[in-house]
């Protein structure tokens, strides 16, 4: 689906000028001097010479450190005094308080931030055009990333990191119980080998996963028919679509697979118990491969990422995917630093460091994520990779799209309600919110 429209909406008001007393930062972004031969801006003086700092946000000290310290390898010889300074803020966080930092002259130029806040961003004024480097990012990376980020045709966030949930399994258990160590590929093969695998009295289960969200539980149910936002429109989220009533009772009747209310299902009884080599399969994202790399060598087993399984006939599993983006903020005054630094989380270097700090997978382009160094000896990330493909960046949506879908999916899984009931309470507390 097309989603420039949902971010061209919220910063209509930004287009020729920054929203809440910002500078002009279209126009701040043309007069930038370019350098054509570099393929970047020129840092300003006192940037460059380290006569002030450079500020940037990050959520983690280790991707702080890793990035800076690559950004300092590769300007070494044309930036070798050039400073910067990192302060941890919350990615969930960072335009909020950007809002109020960047106006009080205390913010930081570059800040880390979610795809689907960038909207936010652009009417507070702490996001800022990307200028050339729109061109440059557009050559790296797919439309579907860039365009989530962009007005017409200027980008106002660097993506660096795509995420997805994907089908994690056991291959050491699976060989033992199956004969193979290959995965399902749909939900009947699981609902299968957990007739006889399952054994709720010691609460082994041939699967976890969260059942408490419809972040989680979007892959099943787009499967099984349903398509959220059809037209991309925030005012409908496809909650009266008929497709939905049978996709819910699809979701319900799973929980024969994994016999556990909703509130039980948290993250400790999910990824510890996958750590512990007690569990085929799991439903999560790379988030948690570190927690998994420790078990499997602890405990004595291998495990392989692949795409989320199928309704038997029914579509590609889709996943609400996550992206990480750098943001330039609108106050910044060092805007061409500001701007070489963000787009640099996006370059050959910038996107290894950010790789082999953190594991999680750059938001560049196939050929190029392939030359980073140790991916393609990952066996985790091309699952990733892969269920990637059939993911969705769904437009920036308002809280209550998740706590209505959330409170959908919980009433049907501990069977406080059928799926049109359920489905019916769902329109009537999107359409009452939405009207507030």
């Amino acid at each position: 689906m097309r989603r420039r429209g949902a971010i061209a909406a919220a910063a209509a008001a930004v287009l020729g000028m920054a929203g809440c007393g910002g500078p002009a930062e279209e126009e701040q972004a043309s007069e930038l001097e370019w350098d054509d031969e570099a393929g970047q801006y020129v840092i300003e003086e006192a940037v460059a010479s380290g006569e002030v700092p450079l500020k940037v946000w990050f959520e983690e000290d280790y991707l702080a450190e890793a990035v800076i310290a690559a950004f300092k390898e590769e300007f070494k010889d044309e930036y070798p005094d050039i400073r910067i300074e990192y302060e941890l803020v919350a990615k969930n966080d960072a335009v909020e308080k950007m809002s109020l930092a960047g106006e009080a002259g205390n913010g930081a130029d570059v800040y880390m931030s979610f795809y689907d806040q960038v909207a936010r961003a652009i009417d507070d004024g702490t996001a800022a055009p990307l200028g050339e480097y729109t061109g440059v990012l557009q050559d790296r990376m797919s439309e579907a990333f860039t365009s989530v980020v962009s007005v017409e045709d200027q980008m106002y966030a660097v993506p660096v990191t795509t995420e997805s949930l994907a089908l994690i399994y056991n291959t050491t258990l699976l060989q033992e119980l199956t004969g193979a160590p290959d995965p399902a590929t749909t939900w009947e093969e699981i609902r299968s080998l957990a007739a006889d695998y399952n054994d709720p009295s010691t609460n082994r289960w041939t699967l976890r996963m969260s059942t408490a969200e419809i972040y989680r539980a979007y892959p099943i149910l787009s499967s099984a028919g349903w398509k959220v936002y059809p037209d991309g429109n925030v005012d409908d989220p496809g909650f009266d679509d008929a497709a939905l009533t049978g996709a819910l009772d699809y979701y319900a009747g799973l929980r024969e697979i994994y016999d556990v209310p909703s509130a039980d299902s948290t993250w400790e009884t999910i990824e510890e118990a996958f750590a512990k080599g007690e569990t085929p399969y799991v439903i999560t994202g790379p988030w948690a491969f570190s927690l998994f790399d420790t078990g499997a060598a602890e405990n004595g087993f291998e495990y392989g990422v692949t795409t989320l399984p199928t309704v038997d006939g029914g579509a590609p599993a889709g996943a609400f995917a996550g992206m990480h983006v750098a943001v330039v903020s609108g106050y910044s005054e060092h805007p061409a630093a500001a701007r070489v630094f963000a787009n640099f989380m996006a370059s050959d270097a910038g996107a290894a460091a950010v790789y082999g700090a953190t594991g999680q997978i750059p938001a560049v382009n196939g050929d190029l994520l392939a030359g980073i160094e140790g991916i393609e000896d990952d066996p985790h990330v091309a699952g990733i990779v892969a269920q990637s493909a059939n993911a969705e960046l769904i437009p920036q949506v308002p809280q209550y799209f998740w706590e209505t879908g959330n409170t959908m999916v919980i009433d049907v899984w501990d069977g406080l309600s059928d799926a049109a009931a359920a489905q019916e309470k769902a329109v009537a507390t999107y359409s009452e919110l939405h009207g507030l």
